[in-house]
């Protein structure tokens, strides 16, 4: 007679939130870092919802604030795949974290010290340069953990950074109607000395030359298959993200009832589910594997989506943020985790590039395809299309790349 062994313990089973997500190694620098992360996402957000207002009020049309909104975006797209590139070849990570620190800064300063249209623009853009910087800013944590704890990592840092965006969407009215509409910009430009301080206490794990550098094999790894399909469907899910949280579920909020408070509550409900989701993304997908998390995941997000036509009640709106930023925080974290999983440190911010590069284009699509769509077929249809793309998501994920894959 055989006997069989006791089963193993689930991987969080008698574990505080500390000890599961803080490695045993390197916690002060752990914990510098979260403090560097929220500061810098703080400064990122905390006048984006006061920016279009702030733009018009310095005596310019709607389509010249839309040219300045657009400008954050550019440089994201078209920098982040070579800032991976560099990173990887300088085999140094804490410089271009510093870079971003300063681009965002500079940037928040010269929006709230201008007010003409081309230096609004260069300013926003120059902005837009330090968040590219968010390439490394997850290699740079994960460094800090074993090689297998990745989700740990990328989890923790991304809950950080929804926690930063709930304060910051939280407090920018605030202090703009106290202060005047320039201080939120002043403000997120100081919060860069923070972070810069807290940065050159962290400690830099110096990262091994395991191999050769040459285009051939970036263009290897820029190519992978699991690459490229979750950043397709890192593509559609930001394309939802953009529609609805950040676009039109506050129109549609309006329409049935909401306040401008209550539409700010929505939004950050959202948010804040998100930041839950990205702790338990590992936990989740250690025990259901990638596939079905994912697919899980986008049923969720597709299914809120679809039913925000029918709604008639702002607290069912609500409501349905929970489930919609659940879906979207486990999402979110596991890409990220999945864009380097299997690579060399040496290779894994051009992964990231990659990643984060191709993603961008859902952040351009979605609100601009989507706001034609609405004009045309009315804002049901937006809701209907973010829905049936996230679906796409599902499908990918019968692909043979998850075969197999479980855990991180």
């Amino acid at each position: 007679m055989t006997v069989k062994p006791p089963p193993e313990l689930p991987p969080f089973a008698g574990k505080s939130l500390r000890s599961t997500f803080i490695p045993a190694t390197n916690r002060n620098s752990v914990f510098l870092f979260c403090i560097v992360n929220f500061f810098w996402w703080i400064g990122l957000y905390l006048y984006v919802p006061i920016l279009p207002i702030y733009i018009q009020v310095s005596g310019t049309n709607l389509n010249t604030v839309g040219t300045v909104l657009s400008a954050y975006a550019i440089p994201q797209v078209l920098l982040r795949i070579p800032l991976g590139i560099w990173a990887d070849r300088l085999r140094r990570r804490k410089p271009l974290v510093v870079g971003g620190i300063i681009f965002t800064s500079l940037g928040a300063l010269g929006l709230g010290l201008t007010n003409t249209p081309w230096l609004l623009f260069l300013s926003r853009m120059t902005t837009g340069i330090g968040a590219a910087a968010w390439v490394i800013f997850p290699l740079y944590f994960n460094s800090y953990y074993p090689p297998n704890d990745s989700g740990k990592a990328i989890g923790l840092i991304n809950f950080v950074r929804s926690v930063a965006l709930i304060v910051a969407t939280a407090g920018s009215g605030y202090i703009a109607e106290g202060l005047g509409l320039s201080m939120p910009f002043l403000i997120a430009a100081s919060l860069g000395i923070l972070a810069l301080l807290a940065l050159f206490l962290t400690r830099e794990v110096p990262i091994r030359k395991e191999l050769t550098q040459s285009w051939q094999s970036t263009l290897e790894v820029a190519t992978r298959p699991l690459l490229l399909t979750i950043s397709l469907m890192a593509i559609l899910l930001h394309f939802a993200i953009f529609t609805g949280v950040f676009g039109f579920i506050p129109i549609y909020a309006e329409s049935i009832g909401a306040s401008d408070s209550t539409i700010g509550i929505i939004t950050m409900i959202n948010i804040g589910v998100s930041a839950f989701g990205a702790l338990l993304a590992v936990w989740i997908w250690e025990r259901l594997g990638y596939r079905f998390t994912i697919i899980l995941s986008a049923l969720l997000i597709s299914a809120s989506l679809f039913v925000i036509p029918f709604i008639t009640a702002v607290s069912v709106l609500m409501a349905i943020q929970i489930v919609c930023g659940l879906g979207s925080g486990v999402l979110i974290t596991l890409f990220m985790v999945l864009s380097i999983h299997g690579l060399p440190q040496q290779q894994q911010a051009t992964a990231m590039g990659v990643f984060q590069a191709l993603y961008a284009i859902g952040m351009l699509a979605g609100p601009l395809s989507s706001g034609f769509l609405g004009s045309s077929l009315g804002i049901s249809s937006v809701f209907y299309l973010a829905a049936s793309l996230n679906l796409v998501i599902v499908i990918l994920a019968f692909l043979p790349v998850f075969s197999g894959r479980t855990r991180v």
